[in-house]
């Protein structure tokens, strides 16, 4: 019995489906941390894309991770589209909180 493109495709999809749904993944706090430094890193060195590198690359250096190991997480993260929007709702709360105290300070 041969397969036709129409099944393959279905059996492809049902595997990534599957394979997606291996276990919950929920980012370590400390990973969200670290992207919301990143983030305030590129909003404050948007002028001076070299500086942003160096930037980036001494609060990588900071959090103990490298630049491999930062996109290893990130990857694993994109691959769980179920944990991206909470993810993404603690970095905005994070970056929020950030926003506040430093108003709150001057």
């Amino acid at each position: 019995m041969s397969l036709t493109v129409p099944k393959i495709a279905l059996f492809v999809a049902i595997g990534m489906f599957l394979g997606c749904r291996e276990g919950r993944y929920a980012p370590e706090s400390e990973f969200v941390d670290l992207y919301v430094d990143l983030k305030l890193a590129s909003v404050a060195s948007a002028q001076d894309p070299n500086k942003a590198n160096e930037v980036r690359m001494a609060i990588l250096a900071q959090h103990g991770m490298t630049p491999t190991e930062f996109h290893e997480h990130f990857l694993r993260l994109a691959a769980h589209p179920e944990t991206w929007k909470s993810f993404q709702e603690r970095v905005v709360s994070r970056m929020e909180a950030f926003q506040k105290e430093h108003q709150n300070g001057k």
